[in-house]
């Protein structure tokens, strides 16, 4: 029998209630087409207060006594409501029995549980609390404003809740310094406040070194999994024509959810992303460690190497089984293996863990050790236009990135996605998300995002670089480690100083050389300052335990006094004592010079480094320390008998000066750094700089001095040439047989691989790069193996950045800037409502939508006279003028914003749980792959029909004609004929249409039925082929189609018997799959199928059990037991919604061998499909009294359309 449109019936569902159990099965009731309430309920006044979603379930069924397909069946909306304070949309979940809150749960699935966090929440949360407290590494991000977290209990011994929030704003973020048994170490402690209260107590922990180590709660990232595909209808905002490829709207997306909007301030935000930076400070594999121990089945085992290690550089032999590391903190072998593992990469620590129970294993571990560099990336961006959008994107990274630093973020339909780079050169994010390679040698990042990029937005990647360190393992200049002391007094008389040491059990003297130089064995093994009484001695061998130092000298008066002399053009000073005669060796100057550090000119104030310099008793002043680094140059001289000093306080080199490089971008008003390079420069010493003077008097009388003193810290300068400093954490040497670490500016050794503690031994100046150990072992060789170290160079400056504001949509207008150029100056800067930044030496642009900015620092100056500069770019000449870029601290520019967002209301008030929907309470209703229909109806209004009429529509190919009256009545088909192809109908004669309220309203639509390519978040929906009609803005409509026989597995309406089976035994088990064995009778359903209808089948689950050898019991997955039966009778349970069988099952196919609790499973397939429908309705007036939507359902049956 052929399927008419009569037979395709809209039913209604068990309850049509927004209560849990709302919804259910299809009952036989239909919904009335035209009938007022046929679906939902009237409008309230608290929802148009509030706003509301109301869910109702229907079904679409297939009402003939047969199995005839509706082939291709879809359902679209046909006509918006006429309100704009009300959408309609409407999705399905697949099931025939499911209720509200099952599809609540569908559409609050929307964001789900992510991967962990690297946020750990910090002491107990309680119930009621709206605000989070966690800690986490400098690097990790703050999350943005209306960012969704995943508090989740997973601790055994603790009720496992779970719960969904969203962050209202940032109420703080600070540095924190905690204390262990290893020291102090540094944590960031932030503090969110939540759009909603707690509904759980979730205990946390108090902050811990490890990050391996965790709470009972673990905070969770979300993923957008978007578990549901919404449909619904739009109106075009501009004309569509025959050819076109694309139609508009205005927006992708339907509210799902109402949602009202708040204003959240945020200030003092860093712009951009904080790095760590895991630079080698030592060889590959120089770190090892082993050990051997028992290992409980699934229990971690932890061990500290005491020095940060390089991701993807640490390898462990547990057994015979190799495990690399990833780069991302785990370890893994390549093979199958119960083995696996995680790093710490600070901590400098590994956790192994054996699936199953190993009764002693024995384990090695090597690694590269690293300095950690927390710093502000450095950033980039290109703009997405209509010429670039796609899907690959490709950056050249300047300066070069260091492994795992990288970031990329990219939007996609109004949702920002974040790849990260996990330290193995790939880019990684969630599935889906898209996929890339970083290049660190070539700084070539290639990333293929998932979806495809917003036009107007754009792609921003981050990045730390290692460019600005160097390891200083291999530095020969690094001497042994000196002793370190004090006379009792100042103004000692040169060469009357003597010193002895216990070294081997016998006394070792130490001299003095009269011109400051202390000798052993007449070899100059350390220095004395007359002026102050420091001395320092580096022995070849060290004294023994318990000794004392002995000392013997004579002291006179010592004199000081200050100058401010003015120097000539070539850097002279000249100086006079004011008392003499000067005793020889006896003079010390200090004073300040300054070195420029920038050869580009972009600094407008060079580097202070302090001088210091003394006499050497043969009447030249030499300089003996310049910024800390050990110096030797004459730089003038002294009459003892007049105290006259001729000095070069200037104009002299200084040697191995850190000095950046910069790359020009061009076209990009930018300055990149490239690395930096150690060069001789000259200092410059300005009038007016004090020198500080320090003298003895010739002939003074003089005083007898012996002192017996303990033995004083040991020191080693670790940067004897440079004025670079220290990367705090990346040093580690071997000194007497013991490895000491440094650890927040503390030394210790004796590194327990099982806790990380040590021993304190003395402390590390890394601005110095001294060392001074307090606990070092007496006696032997005085000599050091340094197997770690790291410098770098001061802060670079930047010259552009380019980063997203902590959340978005932003207030337009409200924005501020501030930044500290690298001569210390404070630039600040605001912007229009237009979006343009501006301030002195500060230009960009910030896209509200987004929150999206791209920021350059520096002015426009005239072209004349600086076409030779090293900073000139041809590319940003704008007229007679240049753009001279401004070098900034990338840690000093911060921002304020205004974000807006959503206000929470209850779930119970608004029908849905906000928190897992987006913040905005729109979905999307356009996806690439979907089917639409885009379509315009005509309407022509007859007001005295007559017979034979025609009435012309003015267009050909019409897809379907409606004939009502002015009431809506439907005319009957008798009375008219229309022509689809010529675009015609035809009043009958004779003519009656006594029946209906004049006049008569014709409508016509036409349509075209495309497939989506690519929705735009502009409202412009791609589609594969070209439109064949006219679509006139504000008239003609798109709607997305749900396909109905999806929900069956196919894209047809039409009932069937699948997946029948027998099974030895009944288990209560649904499973589509045997469950053991197979029944020894078997039901023959080739030559007696089951019998099905599409108006009396529904889609379920069915077992035969029997209950002896022929008697048995039908039982379905949602209707229970319903029947019981014999094999020697066909079998046909009654529906009683039609009082037809559900099926029959013929007593022909059974065969003989069955027995006591044997099932026959098989699924039925009904000729039906449900749909929900959501009706959102947003606060505010009402427009109108009575409104209304419609759906269409469209198939194809034998070679037509119904």
């Amino acid at each position: 029998m052929t399927i008419s449109a009569t037979d395709i019936k809209m039913r209604q569902s068990q309850r049509l209630t927004d209560n849990p159990d709302g919804g259910g099965r299809m009952v036989q009731a239909e919904i009335v087409d035209g009938q007022m309430n046929n679906l939902f309920p009237d409008i309230g006044d608290e929802e148009r207060t509030t706003g509301r979603a109301t869910l109702r379930k229907m079904f679409v069924h297939v009402d003939t006594p047969g199995t005839d397909v509706l082939k291709d069946a879809i359902g679209v909306l046909l006509d918006p409501p006429t309100d704009p304070k009300v959408q309609v949309s409407m999705f399905a979940t697949g099931s025939y029995s499911d209720v509200r809150s099952d599809a609540r749960n569908r559409v609050e699935s929307y964001i789900t549980r992510g991967v962990e966090s690297r946020y750990i929440l910090l002491s107990n949360h309680f119930i009621g609390q709206q605000a989070l407290q966690f800690y986490c590494m400098k690097d990790a991000p703050s999350p943005d404003i209306n960012d969704n977290l995943c508090l989740f209990v997973t601790a055994v011994g603790y009720t496992p809740n779970e719960q969904y929030v969203r962050v209202k704003s940032i109420l703080s973020r600070t540095t924190r310094t905690f204390y262990d048994d290893l020291g102090a170490f540094e944590r960031d402690v932030v503090v969110v406040e939540t759009v909603t209260a707690l509904l759980y107590d979730f205990p946390g922990q108090e902050a811990t070194r490890l990050t391996s180590i965790k709470p009972p709660t673990r905070i969770y990232e979300t993923n957008v999994v978007e578990a549901t595909s919404y449909h619904s209808v739009k109106r075009l905002t501009t004309d569509a024509k025959p050819g076109d490829l694309s139609v508009q709207v205005d927006s992708p997306y339907v509210t799902i959810v109402p949602t009202s909007t708040a204003e959240t301030p945020v200030s003092d935000v860093l712009a951009g992303l904080g790095t760590i930076s895991y630079v080698p400070s030592g060889p590959a594999g120089s770190l090892g460690l082993t050990f051997s121990t028992n290992f409980p089945a699934g229990a971690p085992v932890t061990r500290f190497l005491g020095t940060p290690m390089v991701p993807g550089s640490v390898k462990v032999l547990a057994g015979s089984v190799d495990l690399s590391d990833d780069g991302s903190g785990g370890l893994a072998s390549v093979g199958a293996s119960p083995w696996s593992g995680t790093v710490d990469y600070q901590a400098g620590s590994i956790s192994l863990t054996s699936a199953n129970a190993v009764g002693f294993a024995s384990v090695s571990v090597t690694a590269r050790p690293a300095g950690a560099i927390s710093a502000q990336g450095f950033s980039d961006a290109i703009q997405v236009t209509q010429n670039n959008q796609g899907y690959n994107w490709l950056f050249q990274l300047t300066p070069l990135p260091a492994p795992g630093t990288v970031v990329v973020d990219y939007r996609a339909l109004g949702k920002w996605i974040r790849l990260q780079d996990n330290g193995q050169g790939q880019l990684v994010g969630k599935p889906g998300q898209g996929s890339g390679s970083v290049n660190y040698a070539t700084g070539a990042v290639v990333l293929t995002a998932g979806a495809l990029p917003d036009l107007d937005s754009s792609v921003i990647p981050s990045w730390g670089t290692p460019v600005l360190a160097e390891a200083r393992t291999g530095d020969v200049a690094i001497e042994p480690p000196s002793l370190h002391f004090m006379l009792g007094n100042g103004g000692v008389v040169p060469g009357s100083a003597k010193f002895t040491l216990r070294v081997s059990s016998a006394d070792l003297p130490v001299t003095d050389n009269g011109a400051g130089g202390l000798l052993i064995g007449g070899v100059v093994r350390g220095s004395i300052s007359y002026a102050t009484g420091e001395v320092m001695i580096r022995p070849v061998s060290l004294p023994d335990a318990d000794s004392q130092l002995a000392c013997e000298y004579e002291y006179g008066q010592s004199l000081s006094g200050t100058a401010q002399p003015v120097p000539d053009g070539a850097g002279l000073v000249a100086i006079s004592l004011p008392e003499g005669p000067v005793r020889a060796g006896s003079l010390r100057l200090d004073w300040v010079i300054t070195v420029s550090k920038d050869p580009s000119g972009l600094v407008s104030t060079p580097q202070p480094m302090r001088v210091t310099a003394r006499d050497d008793g043969q009447g030249n002043v030499v300089a003996v320390s310049i910024g800390g680094q050990a110096f030797s140059t004459v730089l003038g001289a002294i009459n003892y008998n007049t105290g006259a000093i001729n000095l070069q306080a200037g104009k002299f080199t200084v040697h191995e000066v850190s000095l950046p490089m910069y790359e020009i971008v061009t076209g990009r008003k930018d300055l990149r750094i490239i690395g930096y390079v150690r060069q001789d420069v000259a200092a410059q010493f300005s009038a007016g700089t004090l020198i500080s003077m320090g003298w003895m008097i010739a002939g003074a009388a003089e005083t007898t001095s012996s002192e017996s003193l303990p033995l004083p810290p040991v020191q080693l300068l670790l940067t004897p040439t440079i004025s670079d400093s220290i990367v705090p954490g990346s040093v580690r040497f071997t000194y007497k047989g013991r490895t000491y670490v440094d650890r927040n500016g503390g030394l210790y050794y004796n590194i327990d691989p099982i806790s990380g503690a040590g021993i304190y031994g003395g402390t590390i100046d890394y601005a110095a790069g001294s060392v001074s150990l307090t606990q070092w072992v007496p006696g032997g060789a005085n000599t050091v193996r340094v197997e770690s170290l790291l410098t770098r160079i001061a802060e670079p400056g930047v010259a552009a950045v380019y980063f997203r504001a902590p959340g978005s949509p932003l207030r337009p207008g409200i924005f501020t800037l501030r930044a500290v150029v690298v001569d210390g100056e404070q630039l600040t800067a605001t912007a229009d409502v237009n979006g343009i930044i501006s301030g002195p030496r500060v230009a960009g642009t910030i896209d509200w939508e987004t929150g999206v900015a791209q920021v350059a620092f520096g002015t426009l100056v005239p072209v004349a006279g600086n076409q030779g500069a090293p900073w000139f770019d041809p590319g940003a000449v704008v007229g007679d003028q240049v753009w001279k870029p401004t070098l900034v601290l990338p840690g000093s520019i911060f921002i304020g914003a205004v974000v807006f967002r959503s206000i929470p209301l209850s779930a119970v008030v608004i029908g849905l749980e906000s928190v897992r929907l987006p913040a905005d309470g729109r979905v999307p209703a356009f996806k690439s792959g979907q089917t639409v229909l885009i379509h315009h109806t005509a309407k022509h209004s007859i007001a005295s029909p007559q017979a034979n009429q025609v009435v012309s529509f003015g267009r050909t190919r019409i897809a379907a004609v409606e004939v009502v009256d002015s009431a809506g009545v439907p005319v009957d088909s008798a009375w008219y004929s229309y022509d689809l192809q010529l675009g015609r109908l035809t009043f009958s004669d004779p003519l009656n249409l006594s029946a209906y309220q004049l006049p008569i309203v014709v409508s016509d639509r036409v349509e075209d039925r495309r497939l989506v390519v690519q929705p735009q978040i502009t409202g412009e929906i791609e589609i594969n082929t070209g439109l064949t009609h006219d679509y006139p803005a504000g008239e003609a409509l798109i709607s997305t189609a749900l396909r109905l026989g999806e929900a069956n597995g196919s894209l047809d309406l039409q009932a069937r018997v699948v997946n029948l089976f027998d099974q030895a035994a009944w288990t209560n088990a649904w499973s589509d799959l045997l469950v053991g064995s197979a029944a020894t009778g078997t039901y023959n359903d080739t030559d007696f199928p089951l019998v099905v209808t599409n108006s009396d089948t529904i889609t379920e689950r069915w077992a035969i059990r029997f209950t002896n050898a022929t008697m048995f019991e039908v039982i379905g997955e949602t209707v229970g037991v319903i029947t019981t039966g014999s094999i020697s009778a066909d079998c046909a349970p009654l529906n009683p919604r039609t009082d037809r069988p559900y099926f029959t099952i013929r007593r022909q196919g059974w065969g003989t061998g069955w027995a006591t609790n044997n099932v026959v499973r098989f699924n039925t397939i009904g000729g039906l499909a449900p749909v929900w429908m959501v009706r959102t309705t947003l606060p505010g007036a009402p427009e109108g009294v009575t409104d209304s939507t419609r759906f269409m359902v469209v198939g194809n049956i034998s070679g037509d359309n119904a």
